[in-house]
């Protein structure tokens, strides 16, 4: 599995504009990126413009096609502007583990 960590911060003035396309991103990956286990964007609790996005992807391959796709693009475009510099990502290989 792999297992994704993107952090980034949105222009205050702009977090409106950064969630709405959070959540189609959201939307557009669940249901149409093949591979992925799970996706989702969270927001830190002491600074409400730092954003999170944890992702779990089947592998390599499903998260190439991800980042290849349609709604990424339409992402990467918001957040050129309405993002204050680049996400800081980190990408892990995974093995799911049970905690009794």
């Amino acid at each position: 599995m792999i297992v994704v960590h993107a952090v980034f911060r949105s222009r205050p003035e702009r977090r409106t504009e950064t969630i709405a396309a959070l959540i189609a991103m959201q939307h557009a990956t669940r249901s149409d990126d093949s591979g992925c286990l799970h996706y989702a964007f969270v927001v830190d609790l002491e600074d409400d413009c730092l954003f999170t996005c944890v992702e779990e992807w089947r592998d390599a391959a499903a998260l190439e096609a991800h980042l290849a796709s349609a709604h990424m693009a339409a992402l990467d475009s918001v957040l050129a502007d309405s993002a204050e510099g680049p996400a800081k990502i980190r990408v892990f290989e995974a093995t799911p583990t049970e905690i009794p």
